[in-house]
């Protein structure tokens, strides 16, 4: 007895020990389509721990122009002024400045317990010498470990 009490404690461990560091499935697939600019969402191991570096990166947008990204857990379509749309509900986002070439980056660490998808979007604002605003907005990414 004494002995199948050590084993069953030792395969116990083990197994707990396997699902902490079991190795999630992250990608990303497309969700619809905006303007023109584009998004893409890309997933890095980091480690032997399961965990990832996520990078979202941005290209299209205004050059040298003030940004921000949104993730939302549902699908929407708000058409702004423009033409362009917001893809996505929001339930967290960030702000961000586009580098000369119109593109911006944006990374985080993603740890081996986070299995979750959001839907992902990125923006860009300019105003127009005629003091019109112009926004541009990428495609929409469903993103995330499962």
């Amino acid at each position: 007895m004494r002995l199948a009490s050590r084993l069953l404690s030792v395969l116990t461990a083990c197994s707990l020990t396997s699902l902490a560091t079991a190795q999630l499935t992250c990608g990303m697939t497309a969700a619809g389509e905006s303007c023109g600019a584009q998004l893409s969402v890309t997933f890095t191991p980091n480690g032997n721990g399961g965990n990832f570096d996520m990078v979202m990166l941005g290209t299209g947008l205004h050059p040298s122009a003030f940004g921000g990204f949104v993730w939302g857990g549902a699908p929407m379509a708000a058409v702004l002024p423009g033409g362009c749309s917001i893809l996505c509900d929001y339930i967290w986002g960030h702000y961000f400045q586009t580098d000369s070439t119109g593109s911006a980056s944006w990374s985080r660490s993603w740890p081996h317990w986070a299995t979750i998808t959001f839907y992902m979007q990125m923006a860009s604002l300019e105003i127009l010498p005629n003091n019109d605003l112009s926004i541009l907005t990428t495609n929409c990414k469903i993103a995330g470990c499962y």
